[in-house]
Parts: structure tokens; sequence; C-alpha cells
């Protein structure tokens, strides 16, 4: 993989993360908020429609959402988190991820209301937790500013943050479970079909150390989102970034030095500089 194809995947992995909430946002419209309509009932997931074995339910009740502060909630978390995780994953793993993750969370709700066939089980917050939990899995350590946080965040620590906030958000109701699942299959997702960009376990959430991982830790990188030319430096070499995004490719990004890593930062901010 070349730099010429690191930048397309880049966009390719934006226009799906983009194309992701569009879709949502106008099923939203189309479906009035809600299952109430003759669309959102058809599309909307119950255990009775499950047993009936309408499986495409699974997948499409992720596009009815019943309010609009839950979707712009739910599509600022996949927005920001989205961007961290696309560049590595691409846009067909990012599809996957989301997916996956949406499923997994309506499994494990389906888990606790199965009893009562006509409990409406909807919206995507499960998937947007798969994302959250994959870009934390990619870039723990990478640090960004958000609104009006005056300081940098480690994206583990902001993973965690907004999960908890999740939790909140639902009242630590039977429907936290969707957001417990997405989150766990983000993490099962990592693990078994992206596991070369794997930096952060979910076991580091309880303090348990990975073996090699006091011997190596992971260096903080602060994202800026205007970054500045460096002028103390002469520029990338392009052989040294096609190295760099082939070591990339293959071992993931948890392969890369420090060095290197910040050889591919000065490539990307070179590229940014040369389009404005």
């Amino acid at each position: 993989m070349d730099n010429n194809d690191f930048e397309a995947r880049s966009k390719s992995g934006n226009i799906a993360l983009f194309g992701i909430i569009c879709i949502t946002v106008l099923f939203f419209i189309l479906t009035r908020g809600g299952a109430n309509t003759q669309l959102g009932n058809f599309l909307a997931l119950t255990p009775g429609t499950l047993r009936d074995f309408q499986l495409w339910r699974l997948v499409t009740s992720l596009l009815v959402n019943y309010d609009p502060w839950n979707l712009f909630f739910a599509m600022f978390t996949l927005y920001i988190f989205g961007n961290l995780s696309t560049p590595v994953l691409g846009p067909h793993k990012t599809i996957c991820l989301y997916l996956f993750s949406g499923v997994i969370g309506n499994l494990l709700l389906l888990a606790f209301v199965w009893r009562y066939p006509d409990t409406p089980i909807l919206g995507c917050y499960g998937a947007v937790m798969g994302v959250l939990m994959a870009s934390a899995m990619i870039l723990p350590n990478m640090q960004m500013y958000l609104l009006f946080i005056p300081f940098p965040i480690k994206i583990k620590t902001m993973a965690i943050v907004f999960f908890v906030f999740y939790l909140l958000f639902t009242q630590m109701s039977v429907y936290s479970s969707m957001i417990v699942g997405g989150f766990l299959g983000g993490y099962l997702f990592m693990k078994l079909f992206a596991r070369k960009h794997v930096s952060w376990e979910l076991l580091d959430l309880l303090f348990i150390k990975r073996r090699g991982a006091a011997q190596n830790p992971r260096p903080a990188y602060t994202f800026n989102p205007n970054p500045s030319p460096r002028k103390d430096k002469s520029p990338v070499d392009s052989n040294e970034v096609d190295r760099i995004l082939a070591k990339l490719s293959h071992t993931g990004i948890n392969s890369l030095t420090p060095e290197e890593v910040d050889e591919l930062q000065q490539y990307l901010d070179e590229l940014k500089g040369g389009r404005s």
C-alpha cells in the first residue's frame, strides 16, 4: 500500500461513514422518528418478529430512531470516532463493524426482553458503540481536543467517558444492554477481523497489563485538526512513506515506532497543506 492508496483508503472510508450518517438521518425523517408508521413498523425489531424468522430486522432496526436528540448524539459520536478508525479499517470493514456491533447489541437486548413479544427494539446505539470501541482499540493513546474541553484527552479515556454517558443517558434500564452489547461487538469484531490493528485490549479497563505492554508503552499523540507545516524538517521521502504504509498495512499500527508515526504524521500534514 503506497501513499496514494492510503489517501484513497481514507477518502473512501470517510465516504462510507458519511453514507451511514445520511442514510440513518433519511430513515429517521421517513419513519417520523419511530416504529408507529408503516415503514417504521416494517423495519423495527421485536422478539415476536424474530420468532417468525424475520432476521433482516436485526439490521434494519438500526435505521429506526425515535428521538432527534438521541439521533444527534449518536451521529455526533459516530462522526468523531469514525473519523479515527476509517483510515485504518477502510470502507468495507467500517460498514461491517457498524452492522456487526449493531446486531450484537440487538441480540443482547433481545435476551432481556424475549418474554415480551411486542417490545420494540430499535436505534443505532449499539452500532455506534462498536465504532467507539474500535477507535479506542486502534489509537488508544492518541490525544485530541473535544468541544470546549481545554486540554487533550486520550481516545481510550474518551471512549470510557462516552460509554458511561450513554449508560446514564438510557437511565441504566434494560435498554442499556444494547449499549453494552454494541461495545462488546466492537471488541469482538476487532479481535476476529482486524486483530493486527489492535493496540489496546478490553482487559486494560480492569488495569490488567498485557504481556509486553509495560516494556513497550505506546506514546501519546495529539490530534491537531488544523496542523501547520513543519518548517524545521525536510520533506518526507516518498520511499520511506511507502515503506511505513506497507508496514502499517501488513502488521498494524501497533508495530510502528514513534519515529515512523512522526514521519507518517509529517507526510499527512504536508499532504493537507498542499491541498489548501
